[in-house]
């Protein structure tokens, strides 16, 4: 049987599409769109197109802006024609205008660690940052959606509100996985070293499978392996870790706030006059355990797996 190929960039751009139109929440005057989406696949599928994978997002942040002034578009010509813009987004007969997020969409592509997704399939899952509502006490809230297309069928695997937790919240208990399909036989990489850290999201465990990581906020123009939901004090590219061939590991500085390892300040990055980052700041060692915080508003604790 032949072994099915990597989703392409058309693939990704429609199911997120799709994902948008379906996972829409109108208010009065405007209408909410999801605005962060994660994109797993398949290890071997991820490999394919690993070089290209800034480009491949940006390409399809624009596509999504481009659908968003289409959809609007169409919208306003069904209301001057008497029509319903209801059966092109399976949502409301009257639908305001849908909002571009104002910060931009935040796309990450990455591979499957779990090894649960199958060659050719696509894992995404969408957040939308639902506003304050007053049975809530006036706290905001966040709907999130799990989804698995396989062979241009698309599955929900989960929904879910919750509570945008406070930072403070910093003993909240892992939460659990959702099973998206029976994973594959392939095995994973062996872990170089263990993240754990909790964000504005839940409680985090990231097991280090590559040389090289970068961690911070991320975005469109910031492809990162580690994408923290946390406060603008983070860098998009907060720090890089990286990991030697006798077993060393090795963290930089790329922030704006800085990044400390044990509460010592690590070097700062190298800037240019008007203040961006030209190179970031030079290595400092890692110990086999240490506390690394990103400016004052995040810790990661890391933990070596590789004996030296």
């Amino acid at each position: 049987m032949d072994t099915p190929k990597p989703p392409t960039g058309q693939a990704i751009r429609h199911a997120l599409k799709e994902e948008l139109t379906i996972n829409l929440y109108p208010l009065p005057f405007t209408t909410l769109a999801p605005a962060i989406y994660h994109v797993y696949m398949h290890p071997d599928d991820y490999e394919a197109i690993e070089g290209i994978v800034p480009r491949v997002i940006a390409e399809i942040a624009t596509a999504l802006t481009k659908d968003v002034e289409r959809l609007n578009q169409v919208n306003q010509e069904s209301d001057r024609r008497g029509g319903s813009f209801r059966n092109l987004l399976r949502q409301h007969e009257t639908m305001p205008p849908i909002e571009v997020p104002p910060n931009g969409w935040e796309i990450f592509i990455q591979a499957d660690q779990d090894e649960e997704l199958p060659r050719g399939a696509l894992g995404i899952e969408s957040k939308l940052m639902m506003p304050a509502r007053p049975e809530y006490g006036g706290t905001p809230t966040v709907r999130t959606v799990k989804t698995v297309f396989t062979e241009g069928r698309r599955a929900t695997s989960s929904a879910s509100v919750s509570d945008v937790p406070s930072p403070a919240a910093s003993d909240a208990p892992p939460r659990a996985s959702t099973t998206r399909q029976a994973p594959t036989t392939r095995p994973a990489p062996t872990p170089r070293a263990t993240l754990s850290y909790q964000d504005d999201d839940r409680h985090h465990v990231f097991l280090m499978r590559k040389d090289l990581i970068k961690i911070g906020r991320g975005g469109s123009d910031a492809w990162v392996d580690v994408q923290l939901i946390t406060t603008p004090k983070v860098s998009r590219e907060h720090c890089w870790i990286r990991h030697d061939a006798d077993g060393r590991f090795f963290i930089r500085d790329a922030s704006t706030w800085g990044t400390s390892v044990n509460g010592q300040l690590i070097p700062v990055p190298v800037r240019s006059p008007d203040g961006l980052v030209v190179e970031p700041g030079a290595e400092t060692e890692l110990p086999g355990e240490a506390r690394i915080e990103l400016a004052d508003a995040l810790v990661i604790q890391f933990r070596a797996e590789l004996q030296r």
